[in-house]
């Protein structure tokens, strides 16, 4: 038989410490060498496939300069872009403006050339007929509709010492449902029966007349009768509506 231990046995307790900061800083440890080596491993092999590292820094920084050079130098071709595209708008402003001003003065000059004209048929008639005559006549609208004025000029020779005193009148020649109508002043004049007047150089008539529906005019019959015995001034104008 086993015989128990007596008091005299000596019993001894080992207490060991537990470090785990020991073991995760061997982890990370092995885990960082393994990486460098891994990493080295990778470096070596591009460089063997004559890859460089520094190389390739210093063409990074090459090409994002030359990106940096190409952007700016856009800039400059677009702005320079904008600045001839309003250059062109404003040249096209100025023709146009040109062309109207050129317009215009095209305009009045041969307005102005019609009243020289005028004046000088007043002071030195080309035929030499030195009486009273018809110049022009105009048929403008009026406002209302089927009303129309009709505009007389009448000039005699600028060498006439003495005022001429006339009395002008027409007809409107036309149709009128479908048959021949002649409607004299007095029938459709809206004021005027007969334009009498006296005048030395020219002198502007002006009468307005209402022509009734279904009317259709096609000429004036114009007469103008001196005062003093001479004859009649007579002249035929077709219709036409001026809107100028």
């Amino acid at each position: 038989m086993r015989s128990r231990p007596g008091h005299n046995d000596t019993q001894r307790l080992v207490v060991r410490r537990y470090e785990p900061w020991r073991a995760a800083a061997l982890r990370a440890g092995l885990s960082a060498v393994v990486l460098l080596a891994l990493w080295g491993a990778f470096e070596w092999g591009r460089s063997r496939g004559g890859y460089d590292v520094a190389e390739a820094a210093l063409e990074h920084h090459a090409l994002h300069a030359e990106i940096a050079d190409l952007k700016s130098r856009l800039a400059q071709t677009e702005g320079k872009l904008v600045a001839s595209d309003v250059a062109r708008k404003v040249d096209r402003e100025a023709y146009v403006q040109v062309g109207r001003s050129l317009a215009e003065l095209q305009t009045r000059l041969g307005a102005q050339a019609q009243e020289l004209a005028f004046y000088r048929s007043v002071i030195d008639p080309n035929d030499g007929i030195t009486g009273m005559r018809i110049q022009r006549l105009k048929v403008l609208p009026a406002t209302q509709p089927r009303h129309f004025r009709v505009r007389i000029v009448l000039v005699q020779a600028a060498r006439q010492d003495a005022s001429g005193a006339a009395a002008a009148d027409f007809t409107v020649d036309g149709t009128l449902r479908g048959r021949a109508a002649s409607l004299s002043l007095a029938a459709i004049g809206t004021s005027s029966r007969v334009m009498n007047f006296s005048f030395r150089y020219f002198q502007e008539l002006e009468a307005e007349i209402e022509l009734p529906p279904q009317f259709l005019p096609q000429t004036l019959q114009v007469e103008v009768r001196p005062s003093k015995g001479a004859a009649p001034i007579r002249q035929s104008y077709p219709w036409k509506l001026d809107t100028n």
